[in-house]
């Protein structure tokens, strides 16, 4: 569980973040991430199941296959937690804040639109060289909010299905920033791509049964656009995968 220092300093940075239109993190430790107060998570590749019950762990350890996909179910909370730390014979769960974001549409009126996150999340690879994942977000669509959202009679999201159901995002953390090299491994800030899902959505505005448009909507994990969020985290001999989240805001039209 995060601690209540950690809490604290989350919820002053949230309140601070509100007021401001973009935030820069700044890298002052010289591996890519913030310095200061942080939760870390260890995703571990690993060649054979695991058997024991690790469900309300108090670990900051998720353990997924070594060679294939596994589902870590993300669940909404005021602490960042490892609810069930086996990823290997069946979903994985973790629960995280709500990072406090508005959906909008990539390109459109920001007006008012709220694109700070209240946290960030940084990953870097660790361990033996070699190996490396992809990680992708995903999530049930509820159409009746998007519809609502897109003030539209019909809106169809065309994204890939995830393989444990629902809708992938077209953004993932991908190969390039995950890849297991020799020498120094720094951090990636991966805020947009682990927090939100970006939908590429067909809308009838009209209901005349044909499409106007097709336009690209970034969406924050816990919206109601959203169901059922987790992420898809494809493993192809990666041993070590940290995840840090830190208490500091991150402007998630970088990745637009």
């Amino acid at each position: 569980m995060i601690n209540k220092k950690f809490a604290a300093i989350l919820t002053a940075a949230s309140m601070a973040f509100a007021a401001l239109p973009a935030i820069a993190v700044v890298d002052e430790t010289g591996n890519g991430a913030p310095s200061g107060s942080h939760y870390s998570l260890n995703i571990i590749g690993v060649k054979n199941p695991k058997t024991a019950d690790m469900t309300d762990s108090s670990g900051h350890v998720i353990f997924v296959p070594l060679t294939t996909k596994a589902k870590i179910e993300l669940q909404e909370g005021e602490d960042f937690a490892v609810l069930d730390a086996n990823g290997t014979d069946g979903p994985a769960r973790f629960q995280l804040p709500d990072p406090g974001l508005d959906p909008y549409v990539i390109g459109g009126d920001m007006t008012g639109v709220d694109t700070v996150s209240d946290y960030s999340v940084f990953v870097r690879p660790l361990g033996k060289p070699g190996g490396w994942a992809t990680i992708t977000t995903c999530a049930d669509i509820v159409e009746t909010n998007l519809e609502s959202f897109l003030s539209a009679q019909d809106a169809k999201a065309l994204n890939r299905a995830g393989a444990f159901g629902g809708q992938c995002s077209i953004e993932q953390v991908g190969q390039e920033i995950t890849m297991r090299t020799s020498g120094k491994s720094t951090f990636t800030n991966v805020t947009a791509e682990l927090l939100t899902i970006v939908l590429q959505v067909e809308v009838d505005y009209d209901g005349d049964g044909i499409v106007d448009d097709t336009i690209l909507v970034r969406v924050p994990i816990f919206n109601d656009i959203l169901a059922n969020e987790y992420w898809e985290y494809d493993n192809n001999g990666l041993k070590l995968l940290q995840v840090r989240f830190y208490p500091v805001g991150t402007d998630v039209t970088y990745a637009d």
